[in-house]
């Protein structure tokens, strides 16, 4: 859409967590090249190597408009006859889009809480957009294996800030995050990251960005009017 920036995120961090992007969250722009330098390869940690930025820019409602024009061209491109269809469909979903942006900007007014903890640093478009704190046990590597320093850490900001929800993502096993959740009494819930096919016929990217935030709600103390 016209007048809409397009920022890539670093990757949030080697050292078990990622504090989102929420302190400069009002100075979009140049600040965010930098935000990953600090972080990128301390002690040699191969966490990720090769996930230098966050991919899941889907999850930013926004961004995911500015790329429905990019389909849209690139099908007026293939397929010019049918132009006037796919105008019409993609501005249907793009005004849809933004109703989803509105109903996830409500969170800034009504949650008490700005801090989440999740099991991979999936989130920096979401934590970027919405000033959303995301405190997680591993970097980007999905497959990446964190550290005893790491869980110990997000144990101790769990239990510091009252933390009550761990997020996981659709496809993780919850084993894999039982150390923390015996250790600190959290439930689990899903935050989704849609890397995979959804699991139902009537699942879809609209469905799936709206359980991410009925599950956010819940777990950042927000008001019944969000």
């Amino acid at each position: 859409p016209e007048g809409v920036e397009l920022h890539l995120l670093m990757a949030g961090g080697h050292e078990g967590h990622d504090h989102g992007s929420h302190d400069d969250h009002d100075d979009h722009g140049d600040d965010h090249d930098d935000h990953g330098d600090d972080h990128g390869d301390e002690d040699g940690d191969s966490d990720g190597d090769d996930l230098k930025y966050d991919p899941h820019s889907w999850l930013d409602p926004v961004a995911y408009a500015a790329q429905v024009d990019l389909v849209l061209e690139a099908l007026i491109d293939e397929f010019p006859d049918g132009e006037d269809t796919f105008k019409k469909n993609a501005n249907a979903f793009k005004a849809e889009l933004i109703e989803l942006d509105e109903k996830f900007q409500t969170l800034a007014d009504s949650c008490e809480d700005r801090t989440v903890v999740a099991n991979h640093n999936a989130y920096s478009y979401l934590a970027y957009r919405y000033d959303i704190d995301f405190v997680t046990v591993h970097g980007l590597d999905p497959e990446g294996e964190p550290s005893p320093e790491d869980i110990v850490e997000v144990v101790e900001q769990i239990e510091e800030k009252g933390i009550t929800i761990l997020y996981i993502e659709e496809y993780t096993d919850e084993d894999s995050v039982q150390s923390i959740v015996e250790a600190t009494g959290v439930s689990t819930k899903i935050l989704y990251t849609m890397e995979i096919a959804p699991k139902g016929d009537d699942e879809n990217y609209l469905s799936i960005m709206n359980k991410n935030f009925e599950n956010l709600q819940a777990g950042m103390s927000c008001s019944a009017d969000a």
